[in-house]
């Protein structure tokens, strides 16, 4: 069976939002870390008196998932699924960093897919309070609406991987990237992912369905870690997951350069509006994942970045005519309106403009008054500022009058 783009796209945007997640999650826990009093930071608890043998490996794995000691570093990940025929994989690089906006950190995520023969890329970035879409040298910055939900720390996936796991056992040390670790290995609890997840399902108002399939669904599964000796920090990960029905996952994440500064820079050209094409649809992937993961309404990037509130604004202040058609690009009598539109661009001097149904909001003022909910609907603004709303498909010579009229 063919693995097809759009199913690519999704994948990928799945991805790039899991490491934005993580890289946003990560900042709050380092806040947090950072903020609370020196007595809990210095004077711990102290842990209950046992046997090195058997503490050593279930603190190593503690320490590798406290994600709250990672400042800065950079990092890559590959993942490989399959299912005995086909095989995809999912390569991920890229770096973080503190920056210097509180709580949201610098970041760039470049992620790959290959499936197939097929290759589909992507990349995210976040500088300060601002956040870009990335294709080459070209970003699109994400609307205010989504992004600033995740500036105030609205972004999180509670979920504690740490949890997962039973038996762990010490494997020795090795020299990972220059770097003394404890190796430690583990055993994956299905039942505690399900659990975990439905859990997290709940908090963002979902539910998982058919928990007990799910937990059945995952046969076994092995993870290995290497932690810092002497800073306890994760420096690699490598988890083999067999799934029934011959399904597998391979996940493998390395850590380098920790707590090291890292330079991170918006994309050197930066263009209003949102991608187009594949670029485009990644783009409304991760918007929508965003949207859903901070409960900010969600809305296609069209209608986010529309210029077109600023200029019926603009065009108001200079006290001139302003149409509005809003409608809907798929509705026949709305796209039976555009050539109309376009007649009444050529036969008045006021400024024209067709927007979707859904950007509505983003007029404020301007038409608030007028109720606009059906499509298509045109707005006519005269030189005071004063609006009148037409309903349905009006005809040209019609429409071309009305704004005539309008003083």
């Amino acid at each position: 069976m063919a693995i097809s783009r759009p199913f690519l796209l999704a994948l990928l945007g799945v991805v790039l939002l899991g490491a934005t997640v993580l890289a946003v999650q990560n900042a709050r826990e380092t806040t947090d870390n950072d903020a609370a009093p020196a007595a809990v930071q210095s004077d711990p608890a102290p842990a209950p008196a046992q046997t090195p043998a058997q503490t050593a490996p279930a603190d190593s794995l503690r320490a590798a998932f406290d994600f709250g000691q990672i400042k800065s570093g950079r990092f890559s990940a590959v993942l490989v699924l399959g299912n005995g025929r086909e095989t995809g994989k999912i390569a991920l690089t890229g770096a973080f960093d503190p920056g210097t906006a509180q709580g949201v950190p610098d970041f760039k995520v470049n992620g790959r897919v290959s499936a197939e023969g097929q290759q589909v890329k992507g990349a995210f970035v976040s500088v300060g309070d601002k956040a870009y879409f990335v294709r080459g040298d070209t970003g699109w910055r994400v609307p205010a609406p989504l992004w600033t939900p995740v500036a105030e720390g609205k972004l999180s996936l509670p979920v504690h991987p740490a949890t997962w796991m039973r038996d762990a056992k010490s494997e020795g040390t090795e020299m990972i990237a220059g770097v003394e670790t404890e190796h430690v290995s583990a055993r994956v609890d299905s039942q505690a992912v399900v659990n975990d997840l439905a859990q997290a399902a709940r908090q963002n108002g979902g539910e998982l369905p058919n928990r007990g399939a799910l937990a059945r669904a995952l046969k076994r599964g092995e993870v290995d870690l290497w932690v810092g000796s002497d800073d306890h920090i994760l420096r690699r990960l490598s988890m083999n997951v067999a799934f029934a029905g011959r399904g597998r996952l391979e996940l493998d994440v390395r850590l380098s350069d920790v707590n090291k500064p890292q330079q991170i820079e918006a994309p050197a050209q930066v263009r209003a509006g949102a991608p187009a094409g594949a670029a485009g649809s990644l783009a409304q992937g991760l918007a929508n994942g965003i949207g859903d993961l901070t409960g900010a309404p969600t809305s296609s990037l069209k209608v986010l970045t529309s210029p077109n509130p600023r200029r019926a604004a603009r065009a108001v202040r200079d006290h001139k005519k302003v149409v509005i058609l809003f409608g809907n690009a798929r509705a026949l009598d709305d796209r039976a309106m555009l050539p109309v539109i376009r007649s009444v661009d050529r036969r008045t001097k006021a400024v024209v403009l067709i927007d979707d149904v859904a950007a509505v909001e983003r007029y404020g003022k301007l038409v608030e008054d007028l109720g606009v909910s059906q499509t298509p609907s045109i707005v006519i603004i005269d030189r005071s500022g004063h609006a009148r709303l037409l309903e349905g498909f009006t005809d040209a010579d019609t429409l071309t009058q009305a704004v005539a009229d309008a003083r």
